[in-house]
């Protein structure tokens, strides 16, 4: 069972991280060509819009995390009719959302154009835009399907098909934004890619339980899990909300404080340490299930050792992607979209600082969200987007574009980076001393090597595309040995070489 559940860890894992690198290829080419299309209002106000948008979300109520954690429950004891009968009351609870969220996004049509300050013809794009992007809302009903994927540790089939959804949006979006279509074809294109998505993921699910909407009419059987979800819905609610305060504002204020073109350096300077980020998180976005799967067996000490495991996992991925992207990313963005988007030294430094945090605090979180525990969370989840939102308000005034990265980076040091340890201490016994240095010792390691990267990379200017990928690989896998050497023991190393040989002999068996 361990092998069972490490081998679907690892190819979640890995299919994240090709994902990330086919978003990284994807975004390399088009970015340039729709900025050159769209100019700087136009992708920047389409952005800005549609994080917006992204504040429907909220009106889930949380049901996606609380469903998430009935499922996960439901696939660790291996009951199908339970299985059933959970995606059946999460479809039912969507249909009851999807109606309530219509109504919402009605309204905020009505405003947009006033929330996101366009000007000229950018105001009809963006209004016809924005009706168009509402499309998807009919397909609220079928999200159970793809909560059900990760929930049985099939997240590398979630991946594959956002490959291919990130191929078709891209595709469509440069098409349309070369034809003139503006903000317009931005939104066609989004709109597109997540109606086939979500059509795929129902298919998946359907393929493995066709008779689960036969299972609607069973109200009484539903009745329990629908309690457990409206219980569970509240806290995680109240967390989404915090992690939308956090994640989705930063563009809207830098467009509603500064201009919508200003979100266009704000979001290519960290365009680099947000995918970095992503592949973090994929950690604990692949693992989760299986710590959830430990728990629900009462395995209190494995779950534990494989947290410590995972945690020095991530700050050591972290920190060696981190590391590379600090020192370069300059050259990177000259390169990329040119040197007049640079956001700056400081925007570029708080962004990998927040996204290696981020990782940490994600992978930790997980075992409350995962596990049906989201209310112990909600505290610390809470005052850390308000002190993020008030400081990054206050600093955008005064500081300018860092502004939202800072209140990003004080909300993590004040509060998540020591609550939510003493949290996993008293939940499930984990030791602080082992967590703690966990992380310290990848960092004390990272720092004076992340400091001569840094110095490097600003006394010559890299060879073209080729010269600044190598030097960026190399600066890396340069960490990853130091780390290998230094912050792994002996032990560890040698559960590590077994692993990847297990692995390894598992990718020849399948190929021969």
């Amino acid at each position: 069972m361990k092998s069972h559940r490490t081998g679907r860890s690892v190819i979640n894992f890995a299919s994240g991280l090709l994902l990330q690198i086919i978003s990284l290829s994807i975004g390399l080419v088009s970015t340039p060509l729709l900025l050159y299309w769209l100019g700087d209002d136009r992708y920047g106000g389409f952005r800005a819009a549609s994080d917006w948008g992204n504040y429907l979300n909220l009106l889930e109520l949380g049901i996606g995390g609380s469903l998430m954690a009935l499922l996960a429950k439901a696939v660790g004891i291996g009951d199908r009719q339970q299985i059933r009968l959970t995606l059946a009351t999460g479809i039912k609870a969507y249909l009851s959302i999807m109606a309530v969220m219509i109504v919402v996004a009605v309204g905020l049509g009505c405003f947009i154009t006033n929330l996101v300050p366009v000007k000229g013809i950018l105001v009809d794009e963006l209004q016809k835009g924005y009706w168009l992007g509402l499309l998807p809302i009919f397909l609220l009903p079928l999200t159970p399907f793809r909560l059900f994927a990760d929930a049985s540790q099939r997240s590398y089939f979630a991946n594959l098909f956002m490959m291919f959804q990130s191929l078709l949006m891209t595709t469509v979006a440069l098409i349309l934004a070369r034809a003139g279509f503006g903000i317009t074809g931005q939104y066609i294109a989004t709109v597109l890619g997540t109606i086939s998505f979500q059509l795929v993921m129902c298919w998946d699910g359907l393929r493995r339980y066709p008779d689960v909407f036969t299972a609607l009419t069973d109200r009484k059987s539903q009745i329990p899990i629908e309690k457990q979800l409206w219980q569970l819905n509240w806290p995680t609610l109240a967390i989404n909300l915090s992690g939308q305060l956090s994640l989705f504002t930063d563009n809207i204020i830098i467009s509603y404080s500064l201009t919508p073109a200003t979100v266009v350096p704000f979001f290519v300077t960290q365009r680099l340490a947000m995918l970095a980020q992503s592949q973090i998180q994929g950690i604990g976005n692949a693992t989760w299930a299986a710590l959830a799967d430990l728990h629900a067996k009462g395995e209190r000490e494995k779950f534990n050792s494989r947290l410590i495991e995972l945690t020095k996992l991530v700050a050591v991925i972290g920190l060696a992607l981190m590391i590379a992207i600090a020192a370069y990313n300059p050259y990177f963005i000259n390169l990329w979209v040119g040197q007049d988007r640079f956001g700056g030294d400081g925007v570029t430094l708080l962004a990998v600082c927040n996204g290696f945090l981020l990782g940490l605090l994600s992978l930790w979180a997980w075992c409350f969200c995962g596990t049906g525990m989201q209310a112990i969370v909600v505290l610390p989840a809470t005052l850390g987007s308000v002190i993020n939102f008030i400081v990054s308000i206050i600093s955008t005034q005064f500081l300018g574009i860092v502004g939202p990265l800072l209140g990003t980076f004080v909300a993590f040091i004040t509060i998540s980076l020591w609550q939510l340890p003493l949290l996993l201490r008293k939940v499930f016994g984990t030791s602080l001393r082992q967590l703690f240095f966990a992380v310290a010792k990848p960092v004390i390691v990272g720092i004076p090597y992340g400091l001569a990267v840094w110095w490097i990379a600003r006394s010559h200017t890299p060879w073209g595309w080729f010269g600044l990928a190598a030097e960026m690989a190399v600066s890396a896998i340069l960490y990853l040995v130091m780390a290998w050497l230094l912050v792994l023991n002996e032990s560890e190393r040698s559960q590590w070489n077994s692993r990847l040989g297990m692995l390894f002999s598992a990718i020849r068996l399948r190929i021969g």
